[in-house]
């Protein structure tokens, strides 16, 4: 499995990459750029740093899945280094950009099971903080960028604001031990569903509407649907892509599942 995280500079994605890592379950999906170094970062981890002649090279000999000029330096997949990494055994964790991820997806198709996870900040003033704070010299640039990796994010499997890092670390634990296990969804309101809703939403979507996230929560692990059960069911049936946005905290007492579960069973025939 490879986990993609994708959010503006300071939204927190290697931070929340390096605390995974931790636990010995996974490992790391470098990528290649051709800009500077970090104080904080080594060759491997969580880039490997390239000349440009270099990068455009391995472009020549189509070694990347997919590459991206972002703030004016390239970064780009290796396929090798995928290949690599798979064989060790373990979850990929890989930091990309929103445009990036969308060609990655593409290029490896079905090979791979890849969950994607959008991390971002409660607002632009909390992100100017955190850019601030790790003494970012080019904060101008990546904020004119915020607004156009928000747009991105309902194209991801899952949306979370990252405002603690413990929290968004077990959020993105339970996510990933969820999809392993395959653990259906529940709802937390299971009286009947309207099916014209259903139908319109499944119309909206067929003619490449992009919905907005089905709200979601994990109670005891599992994962439960606070708003937006319809459109999830939606695409269940049309097979399309609908966000799933993470709402942290959320203490409920889950009901009777009886009758959701009889719906997903009656649409997955």
């Amino acid at each position: 499995m490879l986990v993609i995280f994708s959010g503006g500079s300071g939204a927190g994605k290697n931070t929340v990459i390096g605390e995974l890592i931790k636990t010995g379950d996974f490992a790391l999906m470098p990528t290649y750029t051709t800009r500077d170094k970090r104080p904080s970062e080594c060759e491997g981890n969580p880039y490997c740093f390239l000349t440009d002649a270099e990068f455009k090279k391995k472009i020549d000999e189509n070694e990347l899945y997919e590459y991206e000029n972002v703030h004016g330096h390239y970064y780009g997949t290796s396929k090798l280094l995928l290949k690599e990494r798979l064989s060790l055994g373990k979850t990929l964790l890989k930091d990309i950009d929103v445009l990036g991820t969308q060609n990655l997806v593409k290029s490896i198709g079905g090979d791979v099971k890849i969950i994607t996870v959008f991390l971002k900040v409660a607002s632009k003033e909390v992100l100017i903080e955190r850019l601030t704070e790790r003494k970012e010299t080019e904060i101008e640039k990546r904020l004119s960028r915020y607004d156009m990796e928000n747009s991105y994010s309902d194209k991801y499997d899952y949306i979370i604001t990252n405002n603690d890092l413990t929290e968004t670390t077990n959020t993105v634990l339970t996510i990933i031990r969820s999809e392993k296990s395959g653990k259906e969804f529940g709802a937390l309101k299971c009286d009947g569903v309207d099916e014209n809703k259903i139908k319109n939403y499944v119309k909206r979507l067929e003619s490449g509407e992009t919905l907005s996230p089905v709200k979601i929560a994990f109670i005891d692990c599992a994962p439960y649907i606070v708003e937006g059960r319809h459109k999830y069911l939606a695409g269940l049936l049309s097979g399309k892509h609908v966000a799933k946005e993470i709402i942290n905290g959320y203490a409920a007492k889950v009901p009777n599942q009886s009758s959701w579960l009889k719906t997903l069973s009656a649409i997955r025939g």
